[in-house]
Parts: structure tokens; C-alpha cells; sequence
């Protein structure tokens, strides 16, 4: 599991984030359309809502979940850099790279699943804030040191064709990684599928049974809300940073890569946090602190970016230990022991919604308000910041909320 982590992050890094931005910015994908390509895998996601009916009428599911993940890795790498060298035209690409994602995110979808439910044998509750913790520092760190080589060389070639033949070889490295990551995934042991339900598997099933389970669905809930409000910008910040402020790649990747050094400076603290507070309650202080940040993040801008960018980036590192080791536990913290191909799948979806509606919600706000902007302390702020400071605003919402749940959220000692 941890090298996996590791090998899926460099996959993910080196093949999407600032990089996949680039890439289609440098085949002249505009904004709209490429808000547009990163909300299309969250459309996709709906088909995890079949996988129990396919899973679970598998009694081993090795083969079929690694033949699933190799074909969802093949298309989306391999396509995204075929794609440009056969189709010219620039709406003939967008067409193009739609299907491309969208066709690996569904078959990736009707069968990741697989891969939680089977590997959570080997996770205990005992053992997660120190599996999340160092998984998270050693895939950050490697995945870190990857990405920022990679963004020195496509910033030293800036303005030249030699670009897209940098992004185009850290998309080949990224495919020989994924391969060796479904190898690793296929490695454990697997173990007996419990089930609860009679009959054939139904499509009703995922539905009346998470929402059958009052503290999963809260769980489910508040995960709901922290991906909303955090996927707000997801899908423009990046050009947003590249275009209008002028970021380079290597500024944005050096300090993204320095998030390991947090995991292995504070770590500790918020397993201690997590031992004195418990998971809810430590993961919402830490969102509550995100407020004053995102405020900060909207007045970020050419002139200042070198020194207030860091301050704010580094911030949001020390509070996002905390918040990304809870966050990671919250899938299993109220999970039922049976039947977990159903829970796992209406979690996929539901979470994935939450960033899809955002996307789309933040796109769209982008694309309508255009080039007007909105004075705030002498300073005219653009659709970019004014969503800043409403997912500041949302977090803080979101935090007290939680802290109202945790006597509805926690799990009995029993559970």
C-alpha cells in the first residue's frame, strides 16, 4: 500500500496538476475548456455506483481490478500524448481529450473500489494516523523531488517548442510508473468479501444502504462539504497562477514539494492531536484555521507573489497535515463491516460530486463574470479571488458544523 502511494502519486503529479494544465495550455486549451476537462472525471464517477453489481459477483477480483487499472492508465496517458500528433484542429482536441478522460474515469470508476475494499484488511484503526503520516511523507518527498526536477526543466525551456517534448517525456515516465503501480497493487494477499444482502446485487442496494447508516452518511456528509468548498478553485487556479500572475512552474512546484517536510516536522503533533481530540474534532480546528489563508490567497498578485504566496502556501502545509490525516480516515471511521463494495462506491460518488459541482460551479462563475472585478479594501479583486474568499468562508461554516456533529459522529466503542 505505501508503495503504491507512492507510485500512484508520482503518476498523478507527473501526468495531471500543474503539469496536465501546461499541456493543454500549450496545445492553446483555453481556460473554460480546460475547467471544462477537469470537472469531466468527477461526470464519471456515477459509474462507480454499478460497481457492486459487478464486483460482487466476483468472488476474486485480482485479475479484473489490475486489467481495469492498466486500461484506465493506457488511456488517459497514451491518449493525452497521441491525441495532438493525429487530430489538428483545435475543437477536433477538446473533443478529443474529453472522451480520453472521460473514458478512463469510468473505467476507473466501476472498479477502484475494488481495490479499498480489499486492501483495508491490512489497516487497522489502530495503526492509520501513523500509516497516513508517514505514507504521506515519503510519497510527498518522492513525489516532490520528481515534479520540481521536471518543473525546472519545463521553465528552463520556456518559450520554446522543447516544452511540450519535456511535459510529453514526464507523461511517458509517468505510464511506466503506473504500470509498476498496478503490479504492486496486485501483490496482498486477498482475502473473503463479506456480504449482508441476499440475491443478485442491485443498483438500489448502494443507496438503501448507506443511507440506512445514519453516522456513515454524516461522516459522508461532512467529506461532502470539505471537497466542495475546497475544489471551488480546483479547476482554474492553476492557469490562473501560470497566466494572470505570472508563476512559474518551478515557484508553484518547489512549494507544493515542500509539503513532505510538514508531514515529517509536524506529523507527530497531529497524531498527538488526533489522540487528544479525536479525528473530527482535530480535522476541524485545522479547517477553521484555512479561513484567514484563503483571504490572504486573493490578494496574492504579480508584485507580491514572491513573498506572500509562500506565506500563505507554507500555512496551509502545516494546517493540511492535520486535515489530510483525518480526512483519510473518515471513509473507514463509520464504515459497516459487511457489504463494503456498496459504502466504498456510494462514498466515491458522493465525495466526487461534491468536487464536480464545485468545478462546474467555480467555471462557470469564472466564465460569466468575465473581466468585471469587485473592490475590497482598495483593492479590485477578479472571479479568481472572490472564490478564494468564499471557500475561506465555506471551511469556516463547515468547521463549526462539524463541531455541532461530534456527538452524532462518533463512533461507539462497539462499532
Amino acid at each position: 500500500m505505501l508503495a503504491s502511494a507512492v507510485l500512484s502519486g508520482i503518476v498523478v503529479n507527473i501526468t495531471g496538476g500543474i503539469f496536465y494544465t501546461g499541456y493543454l495550455v500549450e496545445y492553446g486549451i483555453t481556460i473554460i475548456n480546460i475547467g471544462i476537462l477537469t470537472f469531466i472525471p468527477f461526470i464519471a464517477t456515477v459509474f462507480s455506483l454499478l460497481s457492486p453489481m459487478i464486483l460482487e459477483r466476483i468472488p476474486k477480483r485480482r485479475n479484473i481490478l489490475a486489467i481495469s487499472r492498466a486500461l484506465s492508465y493506457t488511456i488517459r496517458i497514451l491518449g493525452m500524448i497521441l491525441l495532438p500528433l493525429l487530430v489538428r484542429s483545435e475543437s477536433g482536441r477538446n473533443i478529443g481529450f474529453a472522451i480520453i478522460v472521460f473514458s478512463a474515469s469510468a473505467i476507473s470508476s466501476l472498479f477502484s473500489t475494488g481495490y479499498s475494499v480489499w486492501h483495508i484488511n491490512f489497516l487497522p484503526e489502530s495503526m492509520r494516523a501513523d500509516y497516513f503520516n508517514i505514507s504521506s511523507a515519503i510519497a510527498n518527498f518522492i513525489v516532490g523531488v520528481v515534479t520540481l526536477v521536471g518543473a525546472f526543466a519545463t521553465d528552463a525551456l520556456a518559450g520554446s517548442d522543447n516544452r511540450i517534448q519535456i511535459i510529453t517525456m514526464l507523461y511517458i515516465i509517468g505510464f511506466v510508473f503506473a504500470l509498476i503501480d498496478v503490479l504492486v497493487l496486485s501483490l496482498p494477499k486477498e482475502f473473503e468479501y463479506e456480504h449482508t444482502c441476499n440475491g443478485k446485487p442491485r443498483l438500489s442496494d448502494t443507496l438503501r444502504l448507506a443511507f440506512g447508516q445514519k453516522k456513515f452518511m454524516l461522516t459522508m456528509c461532512i467529506m461532502f462539504g470539505y471537497t466542495f468548498a475546497s475544489n471551488l478553485i480546483a479547476s482554474v487556479i492553476n492557469v490562473y497562477l501560470l497566466e494572470d500572475i505570472g508563476v512559474s512552474y518551478s515557484f508553484i512546484t518547489a512549494l507544493n514539494s515542500s509539503y513532505f517536510l510538514f508531514f515529517i516536522l509536524f506529523g507527530a503533533l497531529a497524531k498527538r492531536l488526533i489522540m487528544r481530540f479525536a479525528w473530527f474534532k482535530t480535522f476541524a480546528y485545522a479547517v477553521l484555521l484555512l479561513l484567514p489563508s484563503y483571504i490572504l490567497y486573493s490578494f496574492i498578485d504579480s508584485t507580491n507573489y514572491h513573498w506572500l504566496m509562500p506565506i500563505v502556501r507554507l500555512s496551509q502545509h502545516f494546517l493540511s497535515v492535520m486535515i489530510a490525516i483525518t480526512y483519510s480516515n473518515f471513509p473507514y471511521i463509520n464504515l459497516p463491516a459487511g457489504d463494503r463494495t456498496n459504502y466504498m462506491s456510494f462514498y466515491v460518488v458522493f465525495v466526487n460530486l461534491a468536487a464536480l459541482l464545485a468545478m462546474l460551479l467555480g467555471t462557470g462563475f469564472v466564465a460569466r463574470l468575465g473581466e468585471r472585478s469587485l473592490s475590497l479594501l482598495g483593492k479590485q479583486l477578479g472571479s479568481i479571488q472572490i472564490l478564494m474568499i468564499v471557500t475561506g468562508l465555506l471551511l469556516g461554516l463547515l468547521a463549526v458544523a462539524v463541531l455541532r456533529l461530534i456527538p452524532r459522529i462518533t463512533p461507539d466503542r462497539n462499532d
